[in-house]
């Protein structure tokens, strides 16, 4: 698939993964992005990139209030993706979808993150062929293999459905998407990401920073459990191939980087950052037993527990995920090490005001 002046629709096109991508395909494939997303003003763009658009308007004379030829290389619609008329507007004339939305966390029940995760899915889905795109990429998780995942995890290992209820909707949001595309033709590529870090993820750069600055126990026992993370780059890079290359159709595919890192290494990177700071652990089996204490008592309320057993297994499996499908078939390498990955992270953090004069980049 071509991208130049392409025009995809990015589903929460504002935040961290769907952010990216949109930076990406502007400034590098040429590509014309409309995002739907909750709220036009929270945004993960980057300056750089803002800074391309207002450049784009200055230069053409181009004025999102007037446009009605679709010109701009970022338009925002908002709306949910459980709004069937908010995805319609959205998908108009759209070449290909980046379903990254997901609902990710809160204290909610079960069906409400089935609401978001399989019914705006289906949502999507139902537009797109209508729409009759050429490409569907939905972002799935690792997690969708079960925690812990089988010890050979890869791209071809079944889904598990068990877990968090972040983790059984989308694995069910994933089995509802194969089989409506293979009934209706839609032709669709999955990506499960692993755990994704870098300039501007919340959930594995500012939180794992916070924990450790604020001296939490963010260990299981010895802390050599397996963190599958992948630089925010590298994900890009394998979500793009899948769009371009016609042979990504109908696969699904890893997005990790199969080089795991020890948990006491990632935290441990966040820990040099902030001058060293030592790490804190839990003991595997008192963990466990406190997981299960509240595991018992959500069942009884219907909510996520506080303390979950899949969150402990999740911090000390030993599970490297396996990407040579997507190596065989795209030809896709992890090109940002781990090194660098979190010197880059800590080159942002510093800049924007989250490490203090002590704050370290990785050498």
């Amino acid at each position: 698939m071509n991208l130049q002046d392409a025009k995809i629709l990015i589903t929460g096109a504002n935040g961290f993964i769907g952010g990216r991508l949109a930076e990406r395909l502007i400034a590098e494939e040429g590509a014309r992005v409309r995002g739907l997303v909750r709220d036009v003003g929270a945004s993960h763009l980057s300056s750089p990139v803002q800074s391309r658009i207002r450049d784009y308007y200055s230069q053409t004379g181009y004025s999102p209030e007037r446009d009605s030829t679709n010109a701009s290389p970022l338009q925002f619609v908002t709306g949910d993706v459980t709004d069937e008329d908010a995805v319609r507007r959205a998908m108009e004339g759209c070449d290909a979808v980046l379903h990254c939305a997901a609902m990710q966390s809160g204290r909610a029940h079960l069906d409400e993150y089935r609401r978001v995760n399989v019914g705006g899915t289906l949502n999507l889905l139902r537009a797109a062929r209508a729409a009759n795109v050429a490409r569907f990429i939905h972002l799935s998780t690792i997690n969708a293999h079960g925690i812990p995942p089988p010890r050979d995890a890869n791209a071809d290992s079944p889904l598990a459905y068990r877990g968090d209820f972040y983790s059984v909707s989308k694995a069910e949001g994933e089995h509802a998407a194969r089989a409506f595309a293979n009934a209706n033709g839609v032709p669709l590529v999955v990506i499960r990401p692993a755990c994704t870090y870098g300039p501007r993820s919340g959930a594995w750069t500012l939180t794992p920073l916070a924990r450790v600055r604020r001296g939490a126990r963010v260990l299981v026992g010895d802390g050599n459990g397996m963190c599958n993370a992948v630089y925010i780059d590298n994900l890009v890079d394998l979500i793009l191939l899948a769009l371009k290359n016609d042979a990504a159709i109908r696969h699904a595919f890893i997005g990790a980087e199969g080089r795991g890192v020890t948990w006491r290494e990632f935290y441990g990177a966040y820990a040099y950052m902030l001058g060293g700071k030592k790490l804190k652990r839990v003991p595997r089996l008192p963990a466990l037993a406190i997981a299960t204490a509240f595991e018992l008592l959500a069942r009884v309320r219907g909510y996520p527990p506080r303390i979950a057993l899949s969150s402990v297994r999740f911090y000390s499996h030993r599970v490297v995920f396996d990407i040579s499908h997507a190596t065989r078939i795209l030809g896709y390498t992890p090109r940002v090490s781990f090194v660098e990955g979190m010197r880059r992270t800590a080159e942002w953090l510093a800049a924007n005001g989250y490490l203090d004069s002590r704050g370290k980049a990785m050498k």
